[in-house]
């Protein structure tokens, strides 16, 4: 059940055909290398969980900003 859960938010964002290598070659394309290179320059997964973790500070910070108004 779970599978078909995922396979149909994918499916919604477009994502199967969206990563899909079109080009027959098997390797992976050279924008998706150059993403994974610039996340890898701006701290990598690390990176990334810090940026999740502060998510709930800064909303916090948003509705306090937008209570004030």
């Amino acid at each position: 059940m779970l599978c078909v859960d995922v396979c149909s938010v994918l499916a919604s964002l477009n994502l199967p055909a969206a990563i899909e290598d079109l080009s027959g070659s098997g390797a992976v394309p050279q924008s998706v290398l150059d993403k994974a290179a610039a996340v890898r320059e701006k701290g990598g997964a690390a990176g990334l969980a810090k940026l999740i973790n502060d998510l709930p500070v800064l909303l916090q910070r948003n509705k306090e900003i937008l209570d004030e108004a």
